[in-house]
Parts: structure tokens; sequence; C-alpha cells
């Protein structure tokens, strides 16, 4: 049984606890104007191996506005725009449907984004002692979310998606993009050898990088999506320029746009394929929530830069996709081996150019698209990763949940040296996190390119299979959970979600009516068997077309097993040895200066200052079963009834995380003292609360 719990205050004088830790020096190591019990908290924290002190970046090394635009350019923008529009156009055999299934992928990307920042800025919730309520923006992506919907089974939320996400959380599609790409551009045939060797190495590139410099990841992150907005804008232009009016009259034709081409035969798979294609290249428009507690005043910055930025690229990509049809002939659209990009080019600017410079033209700006995405995405899953690890769910949670400092000298260093008067830097990065992702996508990357038997290399059957399973088992299934569990709270008799949402009702649930209806149509009709489609497209007739969606089931089942497992162990320990695991995370506050001026977009009283996480402890340990703790005997209390603690009260009354003594919960549990009332993690740097103990444990989920 994992077991969430409070810890009594050590009496006066023996110490605070944990390793016995000596006082913290007067100058102090963490940021200035926190109370004195938080930085005496943070001090025995960062002394004890067992546990993680986490430092959300200052305001300086924040993700501004720019970057979080950029992280949003970065992932959308990739091969999807140009591979994906060549699937669709030949699955659906007719202009006036592929472009409805683009609608479609809008329609995916803009409902998603209101619920996703809908969540982003209400998931999890802290209560203060005066009952007034505050969000804490928390990355991780789905993970929180899909806590906060599922409470019961315990772990059983976050071992689906963080195996789930661990399998296909990688970019091992990127990086096969990009050595397809580079190859294109120098003219060089295809071997099993030169794609490995080039996808490794920009893998193992963009995993060193974001493991040594956060600053210089972020700064390149920023290039690459500025070059690639400002890529497709280019295209606009030459479409427009080129524009063929005798191809756009024939092909938009109304009488003959919605109809399939002749001599080709309809199936419900063709259709759920595109859809699924349709909807791949939009699956970033969540990326900003994988990292938003490292967005600057994320209540202020995140929903209006991630909303513009989806916005932005969904125009863009409808455009072009029009441009397409408008210029490239229907006998060249719905080929089989369309490179939609290269026609595009070739019947604009490169009209008159040979053919070979116009293919090395088309190849690096795919190259340049997929290097951003392999870029931005590292970034981003790491962080997901590591959120899964604060979990305690994990095989070395404590390695993969804590960030490094990276030196020259010293290499990476989890629990630095520190001398009175240190700091911890904000450069630190998940290293163990990225390690296990370069793991994970390099063993993909063998899987995929040397599992090819053809006579005459191709990249295509292994690059189209990950691809698949990618998109249905971590867009697809995913999306379709949050859009029903959004559907849940919105509508659930006696529900008090749209108390707390930013979004208004009505929007609330148009947006997660479209998003659930959207993703549940692939989800099921992928199965329908098609019996003139055996095979999955683009991949030379040797992946069945049930492949991806049996991997992703199979990943799935395999989080279940696994997650079955666990339980189990946790079990045995508990009866055989007498101890049970805890983990205990303890966020840290403080209304300094990004707290100012933020009352309405807190949710606290308009002009006051208003409360910023900038640390979080995390502890890992077995402790000793006290025999009384039995499975949903918690100490969860239901939401305006707890003096103690931060739990969102609103599900299972049952909670076998917490046995705080009546002040606990899973987000509860006074770990430095409910006697004399002392740890007062949620301050607000104000002394007349002393008496209530109000610091928060673990997640509000």
């Amino acid at each position: 049984m994992y077991q969430q719990t409070a810890t009594i205050e050590p009496e006066p004088g023996s110490g605070f606890g944990f390793n016995q830790a000596q006082p913290p020096p007067e100058t102090s190591d963490w940021a200035p104007g926190l109370d004195p019990q938080d930085q005496q908290a943070l001090y025995e924290a960062r002394e004890d191996r067992d546990a993680i002190v986490e430092e959300i970046p200052s305001e300086k090394d924040s993700l501004g506005r720019f970057s979080v635009l950029c992280l949003i350019f970065n992932r959308m923008i990739g091969s999807g725009i140009f591979n994906a529009s060549s699937q669709i156009f030949y699955n659906t055999q007719s202009v006036g449907v592929t472009l409805l299934l683009w609608l479609c992928g809008v329609a995916v990307a803009l409902s998603g984004v209101i619920l996703y920042i809908e969540l982003g800025l209400t998931v999890p919730r802290w209560q203060r002692p005066d009952g007034t309520k505050i969000s804490t923006p928390r990355s991780g992506g789905e993970l929180p979310y899909l806590n906060y919907f599922l409470k019961l089974p315990r772990f059983l939320a976050t071992c689906l998606f963080g195996v789930s996400f661990l399998v296909f959380g990688n970019t091992a599609t990127n990086s096969i993009a990009f050595a397809a790409a580079v190859l294109q551009a120098s003219g060089t045939n295809q071997t099993a050898g030169r794609m490995v060797a080039i996808a490794l190495a920009v893998n193992t590139f963009s995993c060193l990088l974001h493991s040594m410099s956060r600053r210089w990841g972020i700064r390149l992150n920023n290039l690459l999506g500025s070059l690639k907005v400002t890529m497709l804008v280019i295209m606009v232009i030459f479409g427009l320029r080129w524009l063929n009016l005798d191809v756009a009259r024939d092909n938009f034709d109304s009488s003959t746009s919605l109809k399939r081409a002749d001599n080709t035969q309809w199936g419900v798979y063709k259709y759920a394929e595109a859809l699924i294609y349709a909807i791949f290249p939009f699956g970033g428009f969540h990326q900003a929530n994988y990292v938003l507690a490292e967005i600057k005043a994320p209540h202020k910055n995140f929903a209006k830069t991630s909303g513009f930025g989806v916005l932005f690229i969904c125009c863009l990509f409808m455009t072009i996709n029009i441009l397409y049809a408008a210029i490239i002939p229907k006998a060249d659209l719905f080929s089989v081996d369309l490179d939609i990009a290269f026609n595009f080019f070739k019947r604009t600017v490169g009209s008159g150019v040979d053919e070979n410079q116009v293919r090395a033209a088309c190849g690096s700006l795919r190259a340049l698209s997929a290097i951003g995405n392999v870029i931005v995405f590292t970034f981003t899953a790491a962080r997901v990763k590591q959120e899964v690890a604060k979990e305690g769910v994990l095989p070395g949670s404590i390695y993969l949940a804590s960030s490094y400092e990276f030196t020259f000298r010293h290499g990476f260093r989890r629990i630095p040296d520190h001398q009175a008067g240190g700091f911890l830097h904000t450069e630190k990065s998940p290293a163990a996190a990225l390690g296990l992702h370069w793991t994970v996508t390099s063993v993909l990357i063998l899987a995929a390119m040397l599992s090819t038997d053809s006579p005459i290399f191709s990249h295509l059957p292994g690059y189209s299979l990950l691809l698949m399973a990618y998109a249905y088992g971590l867009d697809v299934i995913w999306f379709s959970c949050i859009g029903v569990g959004m559907l849940y709270l919105r509508l659930w008799p006696g529900s008090k979600w749209r108390y707390k949402s930013p979004i208004p009702h009505v929007v609330g649930v148009i947006a997660a009516v479209i998003f659930t209806a959207t993703n549940i149509v692939p989800l099921v009709t992928i199965w329908i068997y098609d019996p003139a489609q055996r095979y999955i497209a683009h991949s030379s007739d040797k992946v069945d077309w049930f492949a991806p969606q049996m991997t992703a089931m199979a990943v799935l089942v395999a989080a279940g097993v696994y997650w079955v497992g666990f339980r189990v162990w946790l079990w045995q320990k508990r009866e055989r040895e007498g101890v049970v695991w805890e983990v205990v995370r303890t966020p840290i506050f403080w209304a300094g200066a990004q707290g100012q001026g933020q009352g309405q977009q807190q949710g606290g009283v308009q002009g006051q200052q208003q409360l910023v996480q900038i640390y979080e402890i995390i502890r890992f340990k077995w402790r000793v079963w006290t025999g009384d703790e039995e499975e949903g005997q918690g100490s969860e209390k239901q939401e305006g009834q707890q003096q103690g603690g931060f739990w969102e009260g609103e599900g299972p009354a049952g909670n076998e995380y917490g046995n705080g003594g009546g002040n606990g919960g899973y987000a509860t549990g006074n770990n430095y003292g409910n006697a004399s009332g002392s740890g007062n993690l949620l301050h607000q740097n104000q002394y007349q609360h002393q008496h209530q103990g109000y610091q928060g444990h673990g997640q509000a989920y």
C-alpha cells in the first residue's frame, strides 16, 4: 500500500528531522523573502539523500511569450504538413473531403487548446487558510489532469499514461524523417546504416544539448520555430503568386469536389486512417502544457499565447492545403507516390529549375521541420517523464525525477556540494529523464530501420508504423479520455467545475463535445476492416492494417499489467516487511514580485498579493506500517472543511494516500508539524497565521 502521511514535528532541540542536519546558515541559499520555516524545510530536504528539491525557473529564466509560441510552432510544424497531406489526398481521392478532414484537425486543435488551457489554469488547486483557492500550473501534460479525473483505483491513471508516454513520447519518427530528408537534400541513396547513423546522431545531439544547457536548448528552439513559421508564410506567398486558376476551377468544381475519383473503392478504414493523419499535425497544440510550470506568469501568458499560436498555425495549415489543391492537378494529387511538397515547389518557384535542385531544396525544408520537432519534443517530453517519476511508480524514481547540474569539470551531479551563501541554479536539467528518452528513442530507431528485409531499403514501413502507433496511442486515445473527462466535469449533476474554470460553461461544453467526437470517431473506426486495404499507407505492403492500433493497445495493456504488479509488490512489502512506500510532494510558495498584481488571474482577491510556486520538495522512502492504515481510511476532507491542507475535495471520500490526523489528504498532511503549527509553506511572508500549520504535501488531484 502506498502511503502519504504526516510526520509529527520533533521536540524542540532535537533537530528538525530526517538527517538531523545543522541549522541553515545566516546567508540564505534560497529566494529572498521566504519564510524562515520554508528555508529550514528546504535546507533539510537538500541534505536528505531521499529527497529532491526542485526549483521552478526564476522569472528571468522562465519561458516568455515568444518562447512559448516557438514551442507550439516548432512542435506543430513538422513533417505532417508535407507527408500527411499526400496521404489524405490519396486516401479520400477527393479535394472537398480532404479539406473537410483538415477542418476536423483544426476543430481538434482549437477545441483541444480551450480544454487544455482550462485544465492547465485550474488543476491542481490549493486552499489557503482564509478559505480562498489558488491554482498552481504544473508541468506534465495530461498526467495531472488524468489523475484529477481518475482518483481511484490509485496509481492507475499514472501507470497507464506514464508507461504509454515512456514508449510513445519519443522522437524516433522525426529523427528518421530528418535522416531521410538529409539524404534527399544531399542526393544520396538510403541505406539502413546511413539512416540509423543520422537518426541516432540527431537524437543524441538533442538529448546532450538539453542535458548540458537548458538556456541554449530554448534559444535553439526559438530560432528553429521562427524559421519554420517563416517557411510556411513564404510557402503561402509562393502559392498565391503562382496560383493556377485552371487547376483551381477544376479541383474546386462544386459538382465534383466532394466526389471520389473514378474507379476508386470506398472504405471506412481509409477515411479513419486519413482522419488520424489529419489530427497528427495538430497534435502539438498542447505542447505548452508539458512545461507549464516553467512559463513566466502562466496565469497571465499561457492562455493568450497558446490560443493565438494554435489559431495562427491552423490558419496556415488550411491555407497551404487549399493552395496545394489550387496548384496541383488531380492526376498528381491523388497518386499513390505523391510527394506533395516537391510538386508544389516544382509548379511554383521551381518552374524551369532542374528537378534535382528542387528535390534538394525540399529535402532541406523537411530537415528543418524535422530537427525542430526533435529539439522541442526532447525538451518537453523529458519534463513529462520527470513528472511521471515524481509519482514514485518507476524504478529509480528519485534519479529520474531529479534535475542535474552539468559542468565539464564534474559532469552531471544530482546533489551538488553547497557552501554557505551558495544557491541552486536554474540551469539544472532532467538529465536522467533525458537519458531514458534517448534510450527508448534509439531502440525504436534501430527496430524500425533494421527490421526491413526488402532487397531495396526503404525507411517507410518502419516509419509509418511508428507514426500511426504514436498518433493513435498518444493522441487519439488520450485526447478521447480528456474529452470524456471534461464532459463528466461539466455535465455531471452536482459538479462545481463551472465555478472553478476560467472558461465559460457553454464554451467549455461545446469544446468538450467537439474534442471528444472528433477523436472517438477514428478511435473506433480504425478497427473496421477494409478488404481493399490490407496494409497501412506508405508501408510498401509490409505492415498489416491492424498493426499500429494493436501496438498501441498492447502498450496500454502492458501498462495495466505493470500497475497490477506494482500494487501487488507494495502489498507484499507491507505484509512481509511491515513497510509502506511514502512519497511526499511539498510545494513552496512565495508572494514576491512575481505574485504582484495578479489578483483576479490567480483566483484571489483583487489587489491582494498572490502566491507563486518557486520550489517543490519530493521525498521517497519506506516507512514502517503502523497497522491501522487501511486502504480508503485517509484524511481527505471535503472542500472548505480542511484547515491544514489543500485538497480539492471533489471526488471519492476515501483516500489511501494520507493519514495526517485529520489535517491531511493526498495533497495534505503537515510534514513539519501540526502540534505547534509550524511548517508554514503557504505563508505569503506573513506571520499572523503561525499556529495554523498549512504546509501542502503531495498533489491536489
